[in-house]
């Protein structure tokens, strides 16, 4: 893939947020969460330190540009992608801060609410979507009149443009050869620790940002799913199963899941059952995932498909949107929300099958892309022959 235009890239998507604002009648939006921030405006620095510590943040209007509040120490680093207004935080966080974080925060929200007050908008409703306590109590002080912005911002990124979506295929081919190379240090003799730890090497090393768990499983660890990766030496012949959940390069997630055999001992019956049942799922299910689609009708459709044997033990999603992280929407079997697949939406098909009280369960997962006609499949990681 050529290089980036990260500038293009952001302006793509601040028009599709600013149009969301007026979509919902939301003046403006002071958002916190990492992903909504480079949305509207570019990345920053220290990605997961920002996950649970809010060291910069952006107030976005429907009809005027957006101000990023960036530490002064990145703000070169924000100018080389983004040609708006920054300015410098005040910190308010207990880290730094401690005692004088109500304080601090004050202030620093002070600076929110004076943009809001010159442009006419202090005494409407304005988003947010998540924050520290002492951000909620700070601007609730000011006389801020808060509604939640997080349905606003996840269903506007919910539809990648052109570009976020040459992203993610681009992405997804780094993952598929990652994997591969991964493949080949698939051994007998390692210890899970190690499996995981040279999968993410293959994957960073082709600059992935991070990964969201650390999902890597072996033998009777499969069983059932969502087990991390642990220090069991993998012997021949066990099932290693795991889940990518890989942020890459721009920040867009690869989340595709591969189950392998390690080394060259019969797997047996039980593990070669299952897989056909989760990889045969998956792929009879992705030429269902068509515009016009509606979540609830998925999930009714696909739902009765995966054999009673493996339903106690299903994974909690059929299937759910791909963005800077699992976004909206999410396909489930019951409690479905409202919504319908639309073109440009990226989406991660999967399923675990496992009996329960079994020794060994089997995960697979797709990522496709939504169009106006059948789906485009966009991960190719290797499947499993000797499963198949």
């Amino acid at each position: 893939m050529d290089p980036v235009d990260v500038r293009e890239l952001g302006a793509q998507r601040l028009a599709r947020a600013r149009q969301a604002l007026r979509d919902h009648d939301l003046p403006a939006a002071v958002l916190f969460d990492p992903a909504d921030v480079r949305y509207v405006t570019c990345d920053g620095p220290y990605l997961i330190a920002n996950l649970h510590c809010s060291y910069r943040w952006a107030l976005v209007f429907a009809e005027h540009d957006p101000i990023l509040w960036e530490p002064a120490e990145s703000i070169g680093l924000a100018r080389a992608r983004f040609a708006g207004e920054i300015r410098p935080t005040t910190s308010f966080t207990f880290f730094g801060s401690g005692d004088h974080s109500a304080e601090h925060a004050r202030a620093a929200m002070a600076e929110v609410h004076d943009e809001l007050r010159v442009r006419g908008l202090a005494d409407g409703p304005v988003g947010i979507d998540r924050a520290e306590a002492v951000v909620f109590l700070a601007l609730t002080g000011l006389g801020v009149r808060l509604v939640d912005a997080t349905p606003v911002l996840e269903v506007a990124r919910a539809l990648k443009t052109d570009l976020e979506l040459d992203v993610h295929r681009d992405n997804a081919r780094l993952v598929d050869e990652a994997v591969r190379r991964f493949l080949d240090h698939l051994v007998p003799g390692r210890t899970e620790h190690e499996l995981w730890a040279r999968l993410m090497y293959e994957a960073f090393a082709t600059g992935a940002l991070h990964s969201e768990s650390r999902l890597l499983s072996s033998g009777p660890r499969t069983n059932p799913w969502m087990q991390e990766a642990s220090g069991r030496v993998v012997q021949d012949g066990d099932p290693v199963a795991f889940d990518t959940d890989l942020v890459g390069p721009h920040g867009y997630l690869t989340d595709v899941s591969r189950t392998y055999v390690c080394g060259d001992a019969d797997p047996g019956r039980e593990l070669r059952d299952a897989y056909r049942t989760a990889h045969g799922f998956v792929h009879e299910a992705i030429p269902e995932f068509r515009a016009g689609r509606e979540f609830r009708e998925l999930g009714e459709l696909l739902g009765p498909r995966l054999p009673a044997a493996y339903r106690a033990q299903r994974y909690p999603f059929l299937a759910h949107g791909c963005g800077a992280a699992d976004e909206y929407p999410a396909i489930v079997v019951d409690g479905h929300h409202d919504g319908a697949l639309e073109p440009g939406m990226v989406i991660s098909v999967e399923a675990y099958c496992g009996r329960e009280g079994g020794t060994v369960g089997a995960k697979f997962e797709e990522q496709v892309v939504v169009t106006a006609g059948a789906p485009e499949l966009i991960s190719h990681a290797p499947v499993e022959d000797r499963l198949l």
